[in-house]
């Protein structure tokens, strides 16, 4: 059973949550530029980076991602400036970064300043996400009385249950013959779930007399050695 500290706020919670008073010491501040950056990782890190210029040398700037009950398009992330204590009225640049991973909306993220907003699209195409973290193995199955088998398995930790995961072959094939390439296609929920991270497996198997060495998983993948069962 999952208990109620794991779930994600419903509609009743965030309205209320928003009619509360905002805090007297922080407001949203304005940016003058904003990227996403990936790391060269597998799963492939995000990082948001925005830099502008703060009206307080003494003021703290922070990107503060919005509560979803149900990933969006574009994920809101405010920029915050907080004054902690009484400074000198100087403006001073700033830059500041966050990991946004797992803040990430179907298409990308939408930073929201005090009077300037932009979109950033982070995926091509919408229905695309990325997991967490990833488990792969692959393996050739010559056990008797066949037929031999390729087996692919992925084991993804998404953000949110709904997710459905599919493995298919790559066409056209890339130049290394004993490199296959399989395409990952992840398509999110639809509707209200719950903010858990929840794994997913995925299964791919092809009919095959062997001559792979190893899998690519694609877009941006680990190349996997196809281990044999003889």
């Amino acid at each position: 059973m999952t208990s109620e500290s794991h779930l994600g706020p419903d509609e009743t919670q965030l309205r209320s949550f928003k009619e509360a008073p905002p805090a007297g010491t922080s407001r949203l501040i304005d940016f003058e530029s904003a990227d996403v950056v990936m790391l060269k990782t597998f799963p492939p890190q995000y990082v948001l980076r925005v830099k502008g210029t703060k009206p307080w040398s003494s003021m703290k700037v922070d990107l503060v991602p919005l509560v979803y009950v149900r990933q969006p398009e574009y994920w809101e992330i405010e920029v915050v400036g907080t004054l902690s204590a009484v400074g000198l009225p100087v403006e001073t640049p700033y830059e500041v970064s966050l990991p946004v991973t797992s803040t990430l909306g179907t298409i990308g993220v939408e930073v929201v300043g005090a009077t300037t907003r932009e979109r950033i699209d982070v995926f091509d195409n919408p229905g695309s996400a990325l997991p967490l973290e990833a488990e792969w193995t692959a393996f050739f199955n010559r056990q008797p009385p066949g037929p031999f088998t390729l087996q692919v398995t992925g084991r993804l930790q998404m953000p949110t249950p709904g997710y459905t995961v599919k493995l298919s072959r790559t066409s056209p094939q890339g130049f290394n013959p004993r490199d296959l390439l399989l395409d990952l296609t992840i398509t999110p929920p639809k509707g209200i779930v719950t903010q858990v991270v929840t794994e997913v497996e995925v299964t791919y198997r092809e009919q095959t007399d062997g001559g792979y060495d190893t899998v690519t998983i694609l877009p941006g993948g680990p190349s996997i050695k196809v281990e044999e069962i003889s």
